[in-house]
């Protein structure tokens, strides 16, 4: 029988966020327009599972790592995770942990990477299906022709990440560069 689910949901500089956890790894990340809708999507996710909000300390430190995203998304890389899907679309998220912070890719590139060149819709279709808002970078894949394509979260949240990320990365590079 599965462990109780702990969830923690409020206000973060991205959007209304709700995170849950069970056996100290994110199983769940979900922004919404209102905490009304969080707590529906939630439940909805995960109807008959016992859960209760908490502010226990693994989901406070993954809190602390989605307010600080803008500034410091290597936190977030840092919370364990379990990746509830299908074998394919476990193999796509896994993929897209790999993905280097500021990095982007294409639908096409990553069904390629993965071995399934044919599989560019299913790719699509595994991002959509991510509900690990961020942790999973689903933001860092864009269309064949460059166009940002489809976000769970909206696509002015996807521009912002992008956006944030290719400037910390760049960050990085100048910073590596004066200290060589």
């Amino acid at each position: 029988m599965p462990s109780k689910l702990l969830f923690k949901k409020g206000l973060t500089p991205l959007g209304h966020l709700l995170i849950a956890s069970e056996s100290e790894a994110l199983v769940y990340a979900e922004f919404a327009e209102t905490p009304e809708e969080l707590l529906k999507k939630f439940q909805q996710q995960f109807t008959g599972r016992e859960s209760s909000e908490s502010d226990d300390p693994f989901l406070q430190r993954a809190w602390a790592a989605y307010c600080d995203y803008l500034t410091m998304p290597e936190a977030l890389e840092a919370i364990p995770v379990t990746l509830n899907g299908t074998a394919f679309q476990r193999q796509v998220w896994e993929a897209l942990e790999q993905m280097p912070l500021g990095s982007q890719n294409t639908y096409g590139a990553l069904a390629e990477a993965i071995g399934q060149p044919s599989a560019t819709r299913a790719v699509a279709s595994a991002c959509a299906s991510n509900t690990i808002a961020l942790r999973i970078p689903c933001h860092r894949i864009l269309r064949s022709d460059g166009a940002l394509g489809g976000f769970r979260w909206g696509l002015a949240m996807k521009r912002r990440l992008l956006s944030s990320e290719r400037r910390l990365r760049h960050n990085l590079q100048a910073s590596d560069a004066a200290t060589n």
